[in-house]
């Protein structure tokens, strides 16, 4: 947590202080999110120039999770480009366990699904003089079906904009 909120402030601290490389918006970013529990492949496109849908394929050891996210943007006064986001959702998650029961000498593999909500709340800024989005965020969500678990995730995402 310490090393979000120092990252968030090194990119607040740097947007400041060269705000004419920042641009205004994009329209599509297409890239990769490294997170904690959910890294990735992230695409996020705006509908309209304050609200975003974002999807995140996290793919891991056995396992795979669809993140969907409906987010708002809103601009934060002295900070240039950089836009405050946040928003919510759900994901669906396959794991498949790895070998703890046998029968008949053989391991049997048994899959559990979840589903769940997400929430999302970060910084997102757009390179002006290259096709670069990098963002920052915290995201907590829980699972509801296969099991009531809270997670509280934050990560990074850097994406190519078109």
């Amino acid at each position: 947590m310490k090393r979000i909120i120092f990252i968030l402030t090194i990119v607040l601290l740097v947007n400041s202080l060269y705000q004419p490389i920042c641009a205004q918006s994009y329209k599509t970013g297409l890239g990769l999110r490294f997170g904690g529990l959910t890294s990735g492949l992230t695409l996020k496109y705006f509908t309209k120039p304050t609200t975003a849908l974002e999807g995140i394929v996290s793919l891991g050891r056995e396992s795979i999770l669809v993140t969907g996210l409906y987010e708002k943007h809103t601009s934060l006064s002295g900070a240039g480009s950089t836009k405050l986001f946040y928003g919510l959702g759900g994901h669906l998650g396959f794991f498949q366990d790895g070998g703890r029961y046998y029968y008949n000498n053989n391991r049997v593999y048994t899959a559990t699904t979840v589903i769940g909500l997400d929430g999302i709340l970060g910084l997102d800024f757009k390179l002006n003089k290259a096709p670069i989005n990098i963002s920052m965020d915290i995201k907590p969500f829980v699972d509801f079906f296969g099991g009531n678990y809270f997670y509280f995730d934050g990560g990074l995402s850097l994406r190519y904009t078109f």
